[in-house]
């Protein structure tokens, strides 16, 4: 049986293309539209939530060094990114959700302290879905997750950016209104 040309995915306008999928679906892992672009071949999709699991599986079936690429593309937590704005509109969002842009002084040098560790340390930055979390728990999760050898530091990282990219999948379902 063929594979068809097109994605219809509820919610969308209009069944998506190739060219429409990259550009709908690229920017959900950070700066990795590889993995949007590989996805498209595992088609076809049920559901967004399918969608997400065929991305998914194109980066744990990456090779490390891919993956090392994926998870250098995060921008820092409260880093040169973040304080001049320079992130993507959705990590923009995540950070300021979790009280990132209203660190105290302290909180700011702790963070800094703690990125250069995380990226000396582990050679990749400290990722955390940061809507799911308070200050207080990224602040603990940065310190706990300084403490774990580099392969179960690598690991938390990439199930962390299965659950940033969930979550921003969830963000695209569209809002069914109530009916009286």
């Amino acid at each position: 049986m063929p594979v068809e040309s097109v994605v219809h995915l509820s919610g969308f306008p209009a069944p998506l293309d190739r060219a429409a999928f990259i550009e709908g679906f690229g920017p959900v892992f950070e700066h990795s539209s590889w993995v949007a672009e590989a996805a498209w071949e595992r088609r076809p999709f049920a559901s967004l939530q399918a969608v997400h699991r065929a991305m998914v599986e194109v980066v744990r079936a990456s090779p490390r060094e891919q993956q090392l690429l994926l998870l250098r593309a995060h921008p820092e937590l409260w880093g040169n990114e973040a304080r001049e704005r320079r992130m993507t509109a959705d990590s923009v969002a995540e950070q300021a959700g979790a009280g990132l842009f209203s660190l105290t002084p302290e909180q700011a040098v702790r963070i800094e302290r703690m990125n250069a560790e995380h990226q000396q340390k582990f050679g990749f930055p400290f990722i955390i879905a940061a809507l799911k979390n308070t200050r207080e728990q990224i602040l603990s999760e940065f310190e706990r997750r300084l403490c774990l050898d580099a392969g179960a530091a690598f690991e938390a990282a990439l199930q962390q950016v299965e659950l940033i990219t969930g979550l921003r999948i969830e963000r695209m379902i569209p809002v069914q209104e109530e009916r009286p």
